[in-house]
């Protein structure tokens, strides 16, 4: 995978370049995700910046979802309705099979198959369980993150979600200072989930306001 991929276009931008379709193996149709109709929703006072997909049934898209209050959660499916945000953060568990599914789900973007308008921003793995990652996954990582330029986002193993509903859980929002460490679930989100809504945020904002190219010299 790392060698063998053409990208279309430049790598420096605000969001991963697609590569060339004629290089993708896309995963059979029975295993591509599903593609939802309906606009997302909006729970807060805006509408949603960005969706969080899925790659795999208990990816903690909910979750994500929640915590982020500008995002909206699609499910597994990809967002086809142009009424409400196509920008896209796909979510997966930081274990093997939910890697190879979230590679599944960008390969599609790549190829073309994901719904007219979607834009991926980048992919964010969520702990498979508390402790050290093991090393297998780490390499697997690695590999998956060639199809989002890198734009990768870690959210560790919060203990406290066991022990959570999740209209409990605080929230964030982009002009939020960063939360205290420690801090419980249902008075502040998480260092690790402020960093990567921040860092999304920031992605999203570049896309939206390009750096305008410096005037040639004469």
């Amino acid at each position: 995978m790392h060698a063998n991929v053409i990208r279309l276009h430049d790598t420096d931008r605000a969001e991963p370049s697609r590569l060339d379709p004629e290089t993708i193996t896309t995963p059979a149709p029975e295993q591509q995700a599903s593609v939802r109709l309906a606009p997302l929703p909006t729970t807060g006072p805006y509408p949603p910046l960005f969706a969080v997909l899925g790659a795999h049934g208990g990816a903690g898209a909910s979750t994500l979802a929640h915590w982020w209050a500008h995002s909206a959660d699609s499910g597994v499916a990809w967002p086809a309705s142009a009424r409400t945000t196509q920008r896209v953060i796909v979510a997966a568990r930081d274990c093997i099979p939910g890697l190879a599914a979230a590679a599944d789900r960008l390969r599609e973007w790549h190829a073309g198959l994901a719904p007219a308008g979607v834009t991926v921003l980048g992919l964010v793995v969520t702990a498979a369980r508390p402790g050290r990652v093991p090393a297998a996954v780490r390499r697997y990582r690695r590999i998956v993150e060639d199809l989002v330029d890198g734009a990768i986002w870690s959210i560790e193993w919060h203990e406290e979600l066991i022990v959570c509903e999740l209209d409990e859980l605080a929230q964030f929002a982009p002009t939020d200072p960063p939360p205290p460490r420690r801090a419980h679930l249902t008075t502040a989100v998480p260092i690790d989930v402020h960093r990567a809504g921040t860092a999304i945020t920031a992605r999203i904002a570049a896309s939206r306001h390009p750096l305008s190219p410096e005037p040639s010299g004469t």
